[in-house]
């Protein structure tokens, strides 16, 4: 079965690899530069998860919250160079999936994935 997944990010060049791979892992990737247009596409089809690539942590913060109002049954996952301990209180009650790294490639992809299938069976 095919996964949604929704990318918001304004590098999205920098995702190549990552998307790849979630294609490769039979996943529909569709990409959005911002939070406005990755609030609308929720409302109007959610995905089964978006990637949160925002400019800070706070924002990112903001962006999943704002995912959340929209549908809160939409999974996240958060990219991030913060340390896995510092995320988890950082992002704390917000229900994300797991971190990624500022450069995510093809190992992060299939890890995505493996967490994405296990919480959805």
């Amino acid at each position: 079965m095919k996964r949604s997944i929704l990318l918001q990010t304004g590098r999205p060049a920098v995702f190549g690899p990552f998307v790849e791979e979630l294609e490769r892992q039979d996943c529909t990737v569709t990409t959005v530069a911002d939070a406005a247009t990755c609030q609308s596409c929720v409302q109007r089809q959610a995905p089964q998860l978006v990637v949160v690539d925002a400019a800070t942590q706070e924002q990112a913060r903001l962006d999943v919250i704002g995912i959340m109002r929209v549908n809160a049954l939409v999974h996240t996952a958060v990219v991030t160079d913060m340390a896995e301990g510092l995320f988890h209180d950082v992002m704390e009650g917000l229900g994300i999936l797991t971190s990624l790294p500022p450069e995510p490639g093809p190992d992060d992809a299939r890890r995505l994935v493996r967490l994405l299938t296990d919480i959805l069976a």
